[in-house]
């Protein structure tokens, strides 16, 4: 039977049920190091992980089929890995309905600015703001996520377009007025969007992000709106710790009184962690078979 290790998940009854009836079920709590993680992993077919520590334990992990119930970890080389024995599945999916919620909430509270006026308390002088109707949107990623942001903001009547690997990024984004940032982690998608590409944008432009800077520039975002380019941004940090915003990243964005900023909240709904941690029990149900799901290919 294969050997499956579980570290710092709680498992539910009938995810324990299922797994104890296609291997050797070991259940670890959370580690405190890459070394605990390895040290604990020893001997593993299948460790299925919180995602502590992970990342940065894969290249260490030899023969071992991994999973997590989220869908971004970071950057790392499948093919690498793969000369270990190291296989990597994700959870593709699970958290795209409450992700495209927030991109949604925030898209409306970029044009509308719907906010302040929430349970008003004083009189204020009414100014028009800006419909979705009619706006144009390109989306920076074409995947699962993306993929169902453009659906929604298509019945928004917003006319959406999809940037692809070999586009010419500057050309396809030069008069739209929203930009979706909803790139997956990968060498092609590192700092692809960076101060050049914010300062070219079309005057009152706003963006959106989601996902990790590793694919942004921050510095070069505040930079054009200050210049008085891009008109506000929504941000929500991630890989910051869930909640936190005392830390670095978020206190950036947090100063710019322009970003609509979160602190990595987006994916929080209970329906996500359920769909997530499903999926990866599905992940390991099939490699036991013999059979792969949500493989990710990453260079």
């Amino acid at each position: 039977m294969k050997k499956i290790i579980t570290l710092g998940i709680n498992l539910a009854d009938e995810h324990k049920k299922r797994l104890e009836t296609i291997g050797e079920l070991v259940s670890m709590e959370e580690p405190v190091s890459v070394e605990d993680l390895i040290s604990k992993a020893e001997n593993a077919d299948v460790l299925y992980s919180n995602g502590a520590f992970l990342l940065e334990s894969l290249p260490k992990l030899k023969n071992v089929f991994v999973t997590y119930p989220y869908v971004e970890l970071g950057v790392f080389d499948s093919d690498e890995l793969a000369k270990n024995g190291v296989i990597v599945a994700n959870s593709q999916g699970g958290n795209r309905d409450s992700i495209v919620e927030w991109v949604m909430y925030m898209t409306i509270s970029l044009f509308r600015k719907f906010g302040p006026m929430v349970r008003a308390t004083e009189n204020f002088p009414v100014e028009l703001q800006q419909s979705l109707q009619g706006k144009k949107v390109l989306i920076v990623g074409h995947g699962s996520i993306g993929s169902q942001i453009g659906v929604l903001c298509g019945t928004f009547g917003i006319d959406v377009a999809f940037f692809d690997r070999g586009d010419d990024l500057l050309a396809k984004s030069r008069d739209v007025d929203l930009i979706i940032n909803a790139l997956n982690c990968n060498s092609s998608s590192k700092d692809l969007l960076n101060e050049e590409f914010f300062m070219h944008l079309k005057k009152g432009c706003y963006y959106i992000t989601f996902v990790r800077p590793y694919t942004y520039d921050i510095d070069g975002l505040i930079a054009s709106i200050n210049a008085d380019i891009v008109a506000g941004a929504a941000i929500d940090c991630d890989p910051e710790d869930f909640g936190d915003t005392t830390n670095a990243f978020y206190q950036k964005a947090l100063s710019n009184e322009k970003i609509l900023v979160t602190p990595h909240i987006a994916f929080s709904t209970t329906q996500a962690i359920a769909n997530g941690r499903e999926i990866a029990i599905q992940n390991i149900e099939a490699f036991v078979k013999g059979e792969m799901k949500n493989v990710l290919r990453k260079r």
